[in-house]
């Protein structure tokens, strides 16, 4: 699949992850942020969710992150794909309880998604979402996600759009399928 306005590949995901030294962060060390980027990425976190996250947020042996009022629900939780727990978990070893990106705030994590999407020449990062009519900046990693999961990218396809839904949290399957797993022309004719 190549990447499109509203999906990055997980090769231009790793280019992402691995680009991050290069912005010369200094608040905060590249390891965290290529963290945070993963929880987005995996865990299908919404940017302020990942943000604003704790280290007792995490249930490793549950699979579970308690993310507490979200943009659709008073309480909830986040699913933890077993794919992402061992790296996870080596990685919250050295954190001490609270906020886990201390002090960050979403203004900041957009501009470093810009720079890189010009850096790398990412196109998702390079548009407006007004003229786009959809996410694509830091939503982008909740989109690519759900896509990867109907192909089975990372293991097993996921046995139902119902699945997908649940783990991008979403209270219809009708949103994911018409705003996340959108369907152009071209997918069409290229499963034909």
């Amino acid at each position: 699949m190549q990447d499109k306005v509203n999906y990055i590949s997980p090769e231009t995901f790793e280019k992402i992850v691995d680009y991050i030294p290069i912005l010369g962060i200094r608040k905060w060390k590249d390891e965290d942020i290529k963290m945070l980027y993963k929880l987005m990425y995996f865990c299908a976190l919404r940017a302020n969710e990942a943000i604003h996250l704790k280290k007792e947020s995490f249930n490793l042996e549950d699979r579970e992150i308690y993310l507490g009022k979200t943009k659709t629900k008073k309480q909830d939780t986040a699913h933890i794909p077993h794919i992402f727990v061992d790296e996870l978990k080596t990685w919250l070893i050295f954190k001490e309880k609270g906020r886990l990106f201390e002090g960050l705030t979403y203004p900041r994590l957009y501009v470093w998604c810009k720079r890189i999407g010009l850096d790398l020449d990412i196109s998702a990062w390079q548009s407006l979402e007004a003229e786009v009519g959809e996410k694509v900046v830091t939503h982008l990693f909740r989109k690519s996600i759900g896509k990867e999961m109907l192909n089975g990218t990372h293991g097993e396809k996921a046995s139902s759009i119902p699945v997908i839904s649940k783990h991008l949290r979403h209270s219809k399957p009708s949103m994911t399928v018409d705003h996340y797993l959108k369907a152009s022309l071209e997918s069409v004719k290229e499963a034909w």
